[in-house]
């Protein structure tokens, strides 16, 4: 591939800026693009309608993610993106930049009103393992530096700059392209107050705010989405470690095979469940989500109703957003990716859809990685991104099932952990075919027909699964169950990890 940047040129006649590729929003997903673009070649300019650093969630990273952030840097020649992708290289090259370490995924019941207990180690709690050791460990992304960090490198790679300016117009030209309009969102950037750009390609990357289904014929598929959950979430300092306020009986049962706050932690509050990540920097993303029938309480009741959790935040602080804490309305979205020829979204762009298997920032790069490809590879686009769009159908169709039976089994643990144990069979599935250096097509196993099969039967018995069923769906699991998941012995502690 061609690696000399070309430089953006103004038409300054017509006051036309003219590139190769235009990306809507300056987040993770649109800066890594552009960096990778602009580092082969083409001409891209950065549209985003606020600047950086800015307050953002989506922040916990899996094997799946990583393998895909190491493979973007070994194939474009971007050795930061390897760098990064996993927590001991991110400490050795940038260790001022905040980031959480990850091992894995703890999971933690609470009563109201009663302290945390299990009478057995597992009884009331699930740890499953992602990484083999510290150094290999996932990471918690503190997404206001790492979003920043990346504009900036996008931009040093030859991206063009326009951040601070608003998107208010995309039409298709009476040549080639795309006509986007631009004007200034906030005060004291140093560009015109008004910018028009012609461009070959349009890629969508800003998020939930969808911008492309503003502008053009959008298809909404929303309503096929079987998961409702709305979301409350903040950032804290000051919150405590689990294993600091879990009794100290219980305490080392927390600690192997990892330590439960090095982890996405889950607590698990009957209607609805707590995210807790942690930084490396003293603050930690705190998140409740709960079905749509439920009401979304304030954080203050809903520490002062279970005492471990109100233990562990009574000296905390929010210190982000500025104003208050983020209320949603339904979390879920979905519309179609490829609304128009080469205009098209990235995953984030074309769907939101729950924080509870921690899958955005896998699905925004595996995004990343396929577009890059259609636009690099410059022929058979048609062909090629409607690839795109029926593997990111079938890979949201699947995700979807699997949190949404997840939640309906919220008030019962021991289902609630079978349906976790199916999606971690298939994202492990998924992690051994990039170790082997396999060519997957699908994320998450979607690709695999008797795989789906499984999981509409699995489905099906779930909501009313007893132990004599229980053993029927471990059965049944067993083809892509290479990780001993759903075996009572271990006591729902599971060391296994395809990365190790």
């Amino acid at each position: 591939m061609n690696q000399a940047v070309r430089v953006v040129k103004r038409d300054k006649e017509l006051g036309v800026l003219r590139v190769d590729v235009t990306i809507i929003g300056s987040g993770f997903s649109g800066s890594i693009l552009a960096w990778i673009l602009s580092s082969q070649g083409l001409s891209v300019v950065l549209v985003d309608r606020s600047k950086h650093p800015r307050f953002a969630i989506g922040e916990s990273s899996t094997p799946i993610a990583d393998s895909i952030l190491r493979r973007l840097g070994e194939n474009y020649g971007i050795t930061p993106l390897e760098q990064l992708s996993c927590w001991g290289s991110w400490q050795q090259h940038y260790p001022e930049l905040p980031c959480g370490r990850k091992r894995g995924f703890s999971y933690l019941v609470h009563q109201k009103n009663t302290l945390f207990q299990e009478e057995s180690v597992g009884g009331q709690s699930l740890l499953v393992a992602a990484s083999p050791t510290d150094f290999r460990s996932d990471t918690h992304w503190h997404r206001a530096s790492v979003d920043n960090f990346l504009w900036e490198n996008a931009v040093r790679s030859g991206a063009k700059d326009l951040t601070g300016y608003e998107v208010v117009g995309i039409n298709v030209s009476t040549g080639a392209g795309y006509v986007v309009e631009c004007v200034k969102s906030m005060p004291n950037v140093l560009v015109e107050d008004q910018t028009t750009i012609q461009s070959e390609w349009v890629v969508d990357a800003s998020g939930s705010s969808s911008v492309l289904s503003k502008f053009l014929e959008v298809k909404d598929w929303t309503e096929h989405l079987k998961t409702q959950t709305h979301s409350l979430f903040a950032h804290f300092s000051g919150v405590k470690n689990w294993c600091d306020v879990v009794s100290p009986s219980q305490r080392e049962s927390f600690k192997n095979p990892f330590s439960a706050d090095d982890a996405a932690q889950h607590h698990l509050l009957g209607e609805g469940w707590m995210w807790m990540l942690r930084f490396n920097h003293g603050v930690t993303s705190v998140g409740y989500t709960t079905p749509l029938k439920n009401p979304l309480v304030r954080f203050e009741s809903l520490f002062a109703s279970y005492p471990s959790i109100a233990a562990m935040m009574s000296a905390a602080k929010r210190v982000g957003p500025p104003q208050a804490a983020v209320t949603t309305s339904r979390l879920q979205r979905w519309v179609a990716p490829v609304p128009h020829g080469r205009c098209v979204m990235l995953p984030t762009a074309s769907l939101t859809l729950d924080p509870l298997h921690s899958t955005g920032i896998a699905h925004a790069l595996a995004g990343v990685e396929r577009i890059s490809k259609v636009i690099l590879s410059g022929c058979d686009t048609e062909k090629q991104l409607k690839v795109y769009e029926e593997v990111f159908v079938k890979e949201t169709r699947l995700l979807d099932q699997l949190v949404a039976m997840t939640y309906r089994n919220l008030g019962c643990f021991e289902r609630f952990t079978a349906a976790c144990m199916v999606y971690f069979a298939a994202a492990i599935r998924c992690e051994e075919a990039y170790q082997a250096g396999e060519k997957l097509t699908h994320l998450w196993n979607a690709s695999d027909e008797s795989f789906l099969d499984f999981v509409n039967w699995f489905d099906s018995v779930l909501d009313s699964a007893d132990s004599r069923m229980f053993s029927e769906i471990r059965r049944r699991l067993e083809p892509w169950n290479n990780a001993g998941l759903m075996d009572p012995l271990v006591h729902n502690r599971y060391a296994y990890t395809a990365t190790k």
